[in-house]
């Protein structure tokens, strides 16, 4: 990232926003934080993911990440680490049991999904760029 983070220096911003995923963001966020350690780091939950400080160490601290999702209840977090042997994601508390009980009608067709949490019917639309 070295030429990107030249340009940013350059422009002596109080913060940059990243929109990706903590694969990148976290040699991103590094490199940053080593060549001025006064501009914050934003991203979004494609980042919000313990991998990121995982990967960007110390480099992270700091960092504000977004997310619409919130922290596992105490209660729905030891269920599940005790059933899946890891931490809930960032999403696995969103809407889940609605989700669970849902059928009807979306924006793009008719919804219902297994005991297990699976759609029961798999759409996938193509399309061809001409």
């Amino acid at each position: 990232f070295s030429a990107i983070i030249s340009t940013i220096t350059n422009a002596k911003p109080d913060a940059v926003v990243y929109a990706g995923y903590y694969s990148e963001a976290a040699p991103l966020a590094e490199q940053l934080k080593r060549a001025d350690p006064s501009i914050t780091f934003v991203s979004g939950d494609g980042s919000n993911d313990p991998q990121f400080t995982a990967l960007a160490g110390s480099s992270a601290k700091g960092a504000v990440l977004t997310c619409p999702c919130g922290p596992a209840p105490d209660k729905f977090k030891a269920a599940y680490e005790s059933k899946f042997k890891q931490a809930p994601g960032v999403y696995s508390v969103d809407l889940l049991a609605y989700v669970k009980g849902y059928k009807g009608t979306g924006l793009a067709r008719e919804y219902e999904w297994t005991p297990k949490g699976e759609l029961t019917s798999s759409l996938i639309w193509v399309y061809e760029v001409k």
